[in-house]
């Protein structure tokens, strides 16, 4: 008997299919056994919903109307490190902040913005009035990609319920809405992580469709910002398991998907490398290596600036309490939110673990509790639960709402202006900063011959990203001492003053125009010439950059004489 129940199990093992070498079948089920921890991927079912486009584009729109209803700068690095950097690429005059003085900067966001500049320069709307609107509407619509990705991911690591939701979350929330126009590299990063995020939910991972266009996006959020390399890693190892080891057509061992994903990653990361060291005529990766070892000899000096809690508190006020309600709800069953929860942990560990810390370094965080929520939303309403699902709808509106308005109990504590003390408060469509008026205002103005911004300092400044003209732009390190003490090198120098103090009187000027606070003075007899600059390039670097790079790279260039820019001598 036994010899015979042993008989037939062999003729039964015979007769299945033996797999062949190449055959894909054992590494899927051994990439899907290590998926099933982090990840819940399904087949999608149906087509997909057919008001996809239309939430798009009234998500466009409401991310356009938040851009042109105004102008605010979250940090000076919106100005100094990116937009004033490629007006000064594209048009010659702008303001040579330290890092990219000293290299330690790229020149990837800069450089993009710069290609939307030229364009613009190409057809004649090359002044503020067409070109800046124009910016942030292109970064606007490259924005969309964190909606998008969040729809098409939910869709397969939920369901089509959760996957709607998730897109009207990440069309509608007023964080993506109000920062959407943004060239920060944590916004922009953030939106290639969601497209990659959707690659990585792909029913076909081992295409080269999808291998390819992953391992670009995952290279260009870690090359935008270093921070979120750890991420894009993640998602980039999600996507190596679940492509298997497939082989090429006639076993090619070199046409693998995995093998084509590690050499597409090893290509594009060379290549970031390479425009590196073209862009700084210097050694490949200069601007990261820099900036991470200027940093890091920092550290020391920034030691105990933040608390290692801080993001967490950060969260709990700018989601007003629903980011911890949607984390703690995910907890319940960690299988199906494990990958999310995973990556809200790695951002909020690698970030929480620096010593400065501002909640727009951990921006990813926000389309992440996004689909978390979708996901505990969807399945509330599956269970019949509506009036929850109603009333979690209806918070979310009023919350994001709240947002947008400014309106969230202790939302300045989170968002807070730098170097701006008129406007220290983040106002999304109200209350815009009114240095940004009065510097469109200057770019339009006749007369506009050399101006004075006599109580900011450089890194404070609109620039001449907003002012456009090939002019002299003193800041505060000139001295305001200089009014009354020194008139004829004022009046000599300057046709127009710009002064937060109400009580500043200038001999030989009078005021113009009020933009809030700022006051525009002009020269009461402004037919005169100014002193010239040989150049509109000013360069400012700062005292602690000037200290640690010589001492990092002997061979680093020094600061001019002239920094600071005082007032011109005559050619």
């Amino acid at each position: 008997m036994a010899k015979r129940r042993k008989g037939a199990r062999e003729a039964r093992r015979a007769e299945r299919p033996r797999p062949r070498r190449d055959d894909t079948t054992r590494p899927r089920v051994a990439a899907g056994a290590a998926l099933a921890a982090t990840a819940h991927l399904s087949e999608p079912g149906g087509p997909v919903w057919k008001h996809l486009w239309s939430v798009l584009a009234l998500a466009f729109a409401a991310r356009a109307f938040v851009a042109l209803s105004g102008d605010f700068a979250l940090h000076p690095d919106e100005i100094m490190q990116y937009l004033e950097q490629a007006h000064r690429l594209v048009f010659g005059a702008g303001i040579v902040h330290w890092e990219h003085f000293y290299g330690a900067r790229s020149w990837l966001v800069p450089g993009l913005i710069a290609g939307v500049l030229a364009l613009f320069d190409a057809v004649g709307l090359d002044r503020p009035v067409w070109y800046v609107g124009g910016v942030k509407l292109v970064f606007c619509a490259l924005s969309l990609a964190v909606p998008a990705g969040m729809y098409f991911f939910a869709r397969r690591h939920f369901d089509e319920s959760a996957a709607r939701v998730a897109l009207v979350a990440g069309a509608f929330w007023y964080e993506l809405v109000g920062f959407a126009h943004k060239p920060m590299t944590e916004f922009v990063a953030t939106g290639l992580l969601m497209a990659l995020l959707a690659l990585c939910a792909r029913p076909d991972p081992a295409r080269p469709g999808v291998v390819w266009p992953a391992a670009l996006l995952a290279v260009l959020a870690a090359a935008v910002r270093m921070q979120y390399a750890p991420l894009a890693l993640v998602l980039l190892g999600l996507l190596f398991l679940r492509a298997g080891g497939a082989s090429g057509p006639g076993g090619a061992w070199w046409r693998g998907a995995r093998t084509q994903l590690a050499f597409a990653a090893a290509l594009f990361f060379l290549a970031v490398g390479l425009f590196d060291a073209l862009t700084w005529g210097a050694e490949p990766f200069h601007s990261y290596l820099a900036n991470l070892r200027f940093n890091l000899a920092l550290e020391e000096t920034r030691a105990g600036s933040s608390p290692a809690w801080q993001y967490l508190w950060w969260f709990l006020l700018a989601t007003a309490g629903l980011g911890a309600l949607c984390l703690a709800a995910s907890l319940r069953d960690p299988r199906r939110y494990g990958l999310l929860l995973g990556l809200v942990v790695l951002a909020l560990i690698v970030h929480s673990a620096e010593a400065h810390k501002e909640y727009r370094f951990v921006f990813v965080v926000v389309p992440l509790w996004l689909l978390i929520g979708a996901g505990v939303a969807a399945r509330l309403a599956a269970r019949r639960r509506a009036w929850v699902f109603g009333a979690a709808g209806a918070a979310f509106a009023a919350v994001s709402l709240a947002g947008l308005l400014n309106a969230l109990p202790r939302q300045d504590d989170v968002y807070r202006l730098i170097f701006a003390p008129e406007e220290t408060p983040v106002r999304f469509v109200r209350d815009r900063g009114p240095v940004f008026a009065a510097y469109r205002y200057l770019a339009e103005a006749p007369g506009v011959l050399a101006v004075w911004h006599i109580d900011r300092h450089y890194h404070a400044l609109p620039g001449y990203y907003y002012l456009h003209r090939g002019i002299p732009l003193y800041d505060a390190t000139t001295g305001a001492a200089l009014v009354g003490a020194d008139m004829p090198a004022v009046l000599a120098s300057v046709s127009h003053i710009l002064s937060a103090n109400p009580r500043l009187s200038a001999p030989g000027y009078a005021e113009e125009r009020t933009f809030g606070g700022i006051r525009v003075l002009r020269r009461v007899e402004n037919d005169a010439p100014v002193r010239r600059w040989r150049e509109f390039t000013p360069t400012v670097t700062e005292r602690s950059a000037d200290r640690i790079m010589p001492l990092l790279y002997p061979d680093a260039p020094r600061p001019p004489a002239d920094f600071g820019i005082r007032f011109a001598a005559p050619e």
